[in-house]
């Protein structure tokens, strides 16, 4: 009995890295991610939802558009990508299970004070009572040269997503150099 759920559990981690893991997307869940910083993440979690669910991933760049379709082709998975402006997700209020905010790169923190918290109230509005929002960022660069990405001066995810109206908020885990932090979209 040990030994099966131990190559079950060996198994399971050579399928899904670390971070698509940690986000808990599973089969048949509608998602959003925003952002597009790491294609591994967005390919993971778009395999993860499989045929009967959904993904879209919203950008505020092209660049991070044409990732996020290349993704799709690689993996075979249907991805609806948009190029939208920070605070403008789209979709219907209360349409999807979970948000996923990749923030591999610093590129959701560098983005203006005004434009995160816009963004964030539009994640809430398209959560699920009970939904969950979850910002995956990179706190340390693997490599040769190492080093950290660099995010404006007190900016703390955590503070954000409360005052985005997200209760509890908590650090779920930074293991291997990525942060996992998660809000929930509660009505009380």
């Amino acid at each position: 009995m040990l030994g099966q759920f131990l190559r079950t559990l060996r198994r399971q981690r050579q399928m899904d890295p670390l971070h698509v893991t940690m986000t808990g997307v599973r089969m048949g869940e509608r998602f959003v991610q925003i952002g597009c910083d790491d294609a591994s993440l967005l390919g993971g979690l778009a395999a993860k939802v499989g045929l009967s669910g959904s993904c879209a991933v919203v950008t505020f760049s092209d660049e991070a558009a044409k990732r996020a379709r290349r993704v799709g082709v690689d993996v075979g998975s249907l991805i609806d990508v948009r190029v939208a402006q920070p605070g403008a997700i789209g979709g219907d209020a209360s349409s999807v299970d979970m948000v996923v905010v990749d923030d591999t790169r610093g590129t959701f923190a560098r983005l203006r004070g005004a434009e995160r918290a816009a963004t964030l109230a539009d994640a809430r509005r398209v959560l699920r009572d009970g939904g969950r929002i979850e910002v995956v960022e990179r706190v340390a660069l693997t490599g040769l040269l190492g080093g950290h990405i660099t995010r404006p001066q007190g900016y703390v995810v955590e503070s954000e997503l409360a005052t985005a109206g997200f209760k509890p908020v908590r650090m779920l885990a930074e293991k291997e150099g990525i942060r996992f932090v998660e809000g929930l979209k509660s009505t009380a």
